[in-house]
């Protein structure tokens, strides 16, 4: 199905009522996490409040795995840095969404050190692109350790470099997978 977003209008300028059917039911039925939501101001709301949903994390107050909803860019962080220590991690990674019409805007110093989704997120429904964060999201939790791969693909003009990318999963599931979303590769346990 194709979706027409108007010029004016980012394609991820969620409600709250799609990031709760479309993407926290999905993700509290398939797994355990411990679920906080915050405003933009950074109040923590709860499911039925009135202020916007902008910040999700999956692990309480530790946040060290989230999700940050802009209208023009989502995206994921998650680091195993623990909270109110050293500050040293082996991992702290931001997996980059951003609208297609927005990419224009971005250039290497928005965008180095980051995963971006090179795929198309116009073309999808708020539904699809919530699922896909949901993937995502699923792939990541309970990570002990991520290694990242990347392999340049091309710059356009005064953009930002394009790559793929082969993020490398370890976690206690045993479960073996490999999951292909766009220029992004994630394998998981092998």
């Amino acid at each position: 199905m194709y979706t027409k977003y108007s010029d004016e209008e980012y394609c991820m300028n969620f409600t709250n009522e799609e990031i709760i059917k479309f993407f926290l039911n999905l993700l509290k039925r398939d797994l355990e996490l411990n679920i906080r939501l915050s405003s933009s101001v950074g109040n923590e709301i709860n499911e039925n409040s009135n202020e916007k949903i902008m910040f999700v994390s999956f692990d309480g107050v530790k946040e060290n795995f989230y999700i940050r909803f802009y209208e023009h860019q989502t995206s994921i962080f998650i680091s195993d840095e623990e909270f109110n220590s050293s500050g040293e991690f082996t991992f702290n990674l931001e997996f980059m969404f951003i609208d297609d019409d927005a990419k224009v805007d971005y250039v290497s110093s928005d965008t180095h050190g980051n995963i971006v989704y090179e795929g198309t997120l116009r073309d999808k429904t708020h539904k699809e692109i919530l699922e896909l964060f949901c993937t995502v999201i699923k792939l990541l939790n309970k990570a002990e350790s991520v290694s990242v791969e990347e392999t340049f693909i091309s710059q356009e003009g005064m953009q930002y470099s394009k790559y793929s990318y082969i993020v490398k999963i370890l976690n206690d599931s045993g479960i073996k997978q490999n999951v292909q979303l766009e220029n992004i590769k994630f394998i998981v346990n092998q």
